[in-house]
């Protein structure tokens, strides 16, 4: 995850909270479906930002070195106990991992990107939008404040290349957004969230089963 704010309605935060709640719901359909015992791990704080974010108020940036000294103590500590996989469920769009363990399975992802948002929602966009909110929303409705949210306008980069993902590159967020949102949560609900972490959440099981019962070759 990271700490960072989230347009003006959602907690700093929620890329850890949301990745944590999805990985436990994984966890508890691989144990129903597939009688896979899995360990869910506290959610890391430590997320890497963009240009212009380091700026905003209390959003905190860690050096990829800390990021790799953390995870790399986590993986040490389960290679000694004898494990040999895991999944990183990752919330945050800016995270890297670079560790030295060969033949340690780690399998990177981000929950929000896989199952398509158009199918669930009016609006989506990429961050503090309309999924971010209604996922949390179901999860923690007690965390989301909609009457405080901003409209999540932003500017597009000028290369039509960059806005197709030919190519990336980390934006400036003081550039882009007024209230750190990319995309209009205005249209979210508690029910689209639902529906939509538990597409994640199976997807995430399957993976599971997949990882532990067959060959990756």
């Amino acid at each position: 995850g990271a700490t960072e704010p989230h347009n003006l309605h959602l907690p700093y935060l929620t890329d850890c909270i949301l990745s944590h709640d999805i990985a436990l719901d994984a966890a508890k359909m691989a144990k129903t479906h597939y009688g896979i015992r899995c360990m869910v791990l506290p959610y890391v704080t430590a997320g890497s930002q963009n240009p212009g974010q380091r700026g905003l108020d209390f959003c905190i940036h860690y050096r990829y070195e800390t990021q790799k000294a953390i995870l790399s103590d986590i993986i040490a500590s389960l290679y000694a106990q004898g494990y040999r996989k895991m999944v990183i469920i990752n919330g945050h769009g800016g995270n890297t991992l670079s560790l030295d363990y060969p033949d340690f399975l780690i399998a990177s992802s981000e929950w929000f990107a896989f199952v398509p948002a158009k199918e669930y929602f009016d609006e989506p966009g990429d961050h503090a939008d309309e999924l971010e909110t209604s996922v949390m929303m179901h999860y923690h409705p007690e965390l989301v404040n909609l009457d405080e949210a901003g409209d999540g306008n932003y500017k597009k980069f000028a290369s039509q290349m960059l806005n197709e993902k030919v190519a990336w590159i980390p934006r400036n967020w003081q550039k882009v957004s007024q209230d750190t949102g990319i995309g209009n949560p205005k249209k979210a609900s508690a029910g689209k969230g639902k529906k939509y972490a538990e597409a994640v959440v199976a997807k995430y099981a399957l993976l599971f089963e997949e990882l532990v019962h067959k060959e990756l070759y």
